[in-house]
């Protein structure tokens, strides 16, 4: 479970998916140009700081888990994924550390030691700006257009990742170059979207941030 819920930590979103317009796939020239565009963005981004509404749908459940926290980026490979509401949740990934804290109870891990946790911190970190569209032994990626959206269908290819999801969907915003959503579908058909809000780039991250207190 403790993996699952990591691995959930991926993720980016600025706005819902556009209702009611057609996805078309893009050609091989087009994807290129695509990925491109989207990888000398990545190279330009120092610090990613922004909110986020996390949806949960549970496949034998007619119900929605809903969450909304704080995330934060730091180019140099550190992230803070803070829930705030309903629950305090805080994962923090700092080098080769991962620490995870909640109300309750605190621990560190040694990402070193599990070869899940470096697939999973690798993802994450590339996940971000979009990266992973360009790991071509990670994911199979194919590329469709929607409106003034870019999105991407990322199969995994590591038995690790695909025990625990069938796909993953990024919605890219065309005008920025940057992932606006993450849509994942578990094996077990559950499915979890990732909202960003209020995302700003290249601005001053507090160290102290990627500590655990």
């Amino acid at each position: 479970m403790l993996m699952r819920n990591v691995f959930l930590l991926i993720c980016l979103a600025v706005s819902l998916s556009i209702q009611g317009q057609t996805m078309k796939r893009a050609d091989e020239a087009q994807s290129k140009a695509m990925v491109e565009s989207i990888n000398r963005t990545a190279a330009s981004i120092r610090s990613i700081a922004c909110s986020f509404t996390q949806v949960k749908s549970l496949r034998f459940l007619n119900d929605k888990m809903t969450s909304q926290g704080r995330m934060y980026y730091d180019g140099s490979g550190k992230l803070r994924w803070e829930y705030t509401s309903p629950y305090q949740y805080i994962f923090i990934l700092n080098g080769q550390s991962v620490h995870i804290k909640s109300a309750k109870t605190s621990r560190t891990i040694d990402i070193r030691q599990s070869r899940l946790f470096q697939g999973i911190a690798q993802l994450m970190m590339n996940s971000v700006t979009g990266r992973c569209l360009s790991s071509d032994a990670d994911f199979t990626c194919v590329m469709y257009v929607q409106g003034d959206e870019w999105i991407a269908d990322l199969t995994p290819k590591k038995k690790e990742v695909k025990k625990m999801f069938k796909s993953v969907r990024l919605h890219i915003s065309s005008t920025r170059r940057m992932v606006s959503q993450v849509e994942m579908t578990e094996t077990s058909g559950d499915t979890t979207v990732i909202t960003l809000k209020n995302v700003k780039t290249n601005e001053r991250v507090d160290e102290k941030l990627f500590t655990v207190g």
